[in-house]
């Protein structure tokens, strides 16, 4: 090839400042994979959904299981503890286990037992204290208060046994557990166990939000390595210790990588489908490959304005954004089929042959996504911008950079071109090939069957290990532990948060007689406003 038909140097110029592009727009913004940051702002129930995880740490809330088959139950709270020794000491979690909650417990008794009249509707009085006054339960309990005063249990005991002999506290007190992970468990030694005695659950909040995918690898390595530490320890004892993680973290990690991991597929596969068509679709071979150029610029350039404008992108947006863009790869086709022929062709004629077609097309392209701008779906936002801008970049590239890339191209030598050949025989079966087309399109309908899915869980991806840990988080501990109904009140101050508790358990009430509702806790079932005090005495 002749040095004028071919700048080479501008072919490695762009090849670099594609590159540089790609580097920079990486190190200037951050590829975020959590979806949940990038649903509409709006929308009353997503805005609810946000400002109660916003005030709420459960959505963050991490919980382990803690398993040793052969122990006994003081070795299985040993190696509890030594779990939340560690979980403490790391840095990486806001509280960990129940010592705070435990702790609470002894402040409240004596608010419970002076104020007990206050605490028990009508209901309650008829379903609970009543049973409690027949003389057969009073000689049992009773019994029972004797047996307490002569051991070690009672110490301390006398003031609450005066107050409220009937014991009526404990049943306040039970209201409490409605508060806990999972249900049907037992507390020993400050640790809640399984029912049978072999499995611990350890729960605690991350110093950061699981959903920060940064942080969220960092946790996951750091509980990779308190598995081998503790299970190495219980191995030279003679034991078998399991410790099996669950919380959005996984999830947020097993999002992105995943994603990386089909984008980076999606992007092979197709790029060497397509380079194989290229291939046989020109009289010079290595021409075709070219034509991938000004879809990698536009992407480039279009990513490298993207990470100005937005500190942090939606790994899908850019994943869908980058495969749509690829489309314009029908731009640089059309450009080098109109150069690599039969005579000598010169750049700057080649780009003015499809110019106007290529126009209109590039225009109602960008124009239709520019569109999803204007949307409040912030995803739907930045995939709209990014691939107008990709789109619109290629164009340029086409029509600026690649005429001074090849100045002049001599003729191509004759050669059979493939996909031509197939091309002319499909087009030979003329109006018959057309009318079994139509006829396989119509039996391929019958198959077409498209399910849309509104839950957004759906579009979680997480891998076959975390969905085997929950799984078996949910068989040992119930599914309590993931479906429970958080509501959230405001008020101006704590006598009209109470005001608002007080209807509230009216409701939550009506809801349990009526079995829509199982159980429950609203915290004037302890601390009662000012009207339902004076309803319950």
């Amino acid at each position: 090839m002749r040095t004028k038909s071919f700048n080479l140097r501008l072919f490695l110029i762009t090849l670099v400042a594609i590159g540089l592009l790609f580097w920079a727009g990486a190190s200037v913004t951050h590829l975020d994979a959590d979806i949940t940051r990038y649903l509409p702002r709006n929308d009353p129930v997503l805005a609810d959904a946000a400002e109660i995880f916003a005030n709420h740490p459960i959505q963050d809330q991490l919980a382990v299981d803690i398993y040793c088959g052969d122990c006994s139950l003081s070795e299985l709270a040993e190696y509890g503890e030594r779990v939340q020794e560690e979980m403490e000491k790391s840095g990486l979690f806001r509280k960990v286990g129940f010592g705070e909650m435990g702790g609470l417990i002894p402040e409240l008794i004596p608010h419970i037992a002076a104020d007990l009249p206050a605490l028990f509707t009508a209901e309650d009085l008829k379903n609970e204290v009543l049973p409690r006054l027949s003389q057969k339960r009073i000689d049992a309990r009773f019994s029972e208060i004797r047996r307490q005063l002569s051991d070690l249990t009672g110490i301390g005991t006398a003031r609450y046994i005066s107050e409220d002999p009937l014991g009526l506290k404990d049943l306040v007190i039970a209201r409490l557990i409605h508060l806990a992970p999972a249900a049907d468990v037992s507390f020993y030694r400050g640790q809640m166990i399984s029912q049978n005695g072999d499995h611990l659950l350890m729960t605690a909040n991350p110093a950061e939000s699981g959903t920060d995918t940064a942080f969220a690898r960092k946790l996951s390595g750091w509980m990779k390595g308190l598995q081998a530490d503790i299970g190495g320890e219980a191995e030279a004892k003679g034991d078998s210790v399991v410790l099996t993680p669950v919380g959005a973290y996984r999830a947020a990690l097993d999002n992105e990588t995943i994603a990386r991991r089909d984008v980076g597929r999606a992007i092979i596969f197709a790029t060497i489908g397509i380079a194989l068509l290229l291939l046989l679709a020109f009289p010079r071979p290595w021409m075709g490959l070219l034509a991938f150029l000004p879809a990698l610029a536009g992407t480039a350039a279009a990513f490298f304005v993207f990470a100005l404008i937005y500190r942090s992108v939606s790994l899908m947006a850019i994943g869908f954004g980058g495969a749509i863009i690829s489309i314009t790869i029908d731009h640089g086709i059309a450009y080098l089929l109109f150069l690599d022929r039969s005579q000598e062709t010169r750049g700057k004629e080649a780009s003015r042959e499809i110019r106007a077609v290529g126009l209109m097309a590039a225009l109602t392209t960008m124009g239709a996504f520019s569109a999803l701008y204007i949307s409040d779906f912030p995803i739907l936002e930045q995939l709209g911008l990014f691939t107008a801008l990709g789109i619109g970049f290629s164009f340029l590239f086409v029509h600026s950079i690649f005429p001074r890339i090849f100045p002049v191209l001599p003729a191509a030598a004759p050669r059979s071109l493939p996909l031509q050949g197939i091309a002319q025989r499909l087009a030979g079966f003329g109006k018959k090939g057309a009318l079994a087309a139509l006829l396989l399109a119509a039996f391929l309908l019958l198959f077409a069957k498209p399910v849309f899915r509104v839950d957004l869980s759906a579009m979680n991806t997480v891998s076959q290990a975390a969905k085997e840990a929950e799984e078996k988080i949910l068989s040992i501990w119930g599914g309590g532990m993931f479906e429970k109904v958080y509501l959230m009140t405001q008020g101006k101050s704590i006598e009209a948060l109470q005001d608002r508790w007080d209807d509230l358990l009216l409701k939550i009430e009506a809801e349990k007689a009526a079995g829509r509702i199982a159980s429950g806790f609203v915290p004037s079932m302890i601390f009662p406003g000012e009207q339902l005090r004076e309803k319950n005495l």
